[in-house]
């Protein structure tokens, strides 16, 4: 971003204040109580920008995010441009490294599944002659 673009931003915010996300008229839109997000308002309480850690912002991505899951057609559910906020979503969670809990429990689940004999779907079809 260039200087000039960067100054007119923060002339825009001369007279405006911080407010937190739990104290906002947006509140109903729940946050995990360790993630952080607020918003700058003017002088008239009109929302100027929006402030958001990673957690927040995902927060709020998927609340929006699942009120279209129910509205749209799958097609449109998965679409770019009907779901702006599912798409951003995934493109956020395909950057971000896999939680390693998650990670521990397909482990564990696999050992347990593999412990008690269990069959693969995929190998079922082989000896089927499916695949």
């Amino acid at each position: 971003m260039s200087n000039k673009k960067k100054s007119l931003i923060i002339k825009n915010l001369s007279g405006t204040k911080l407010i937190s996300w739990p104290n906002s008229i947006l509140s109903k839109m729940k946050i995990k109580n360790d993630s952080r997000a607020g918003i700058i308002v003017d002088k008239n309480g009109t929302p100027q920008l929006f402030i958001f850690d990673t957690p927040a912002f995902l927060d709020v991505l998927s609340t929006i995010d699942e009120s279209l899951v129910d509205r749209l057609s799958d097609s449109e559910y998965h679409s770019k441009s009907a779901n702006p906020a599912g798409w951003l979503i995934d493109e956020i969670e395909s950057k971000l490294p896999p939680n390693p809990q998650f990670v521990q429990s397909i482990k564990d689940a696999l050992k347990e599944a593999e412990n008690k004999g269990w069959i693969s779907f995929t190998s079922i079809k082989k000896n089927l002659g499916l695949v």
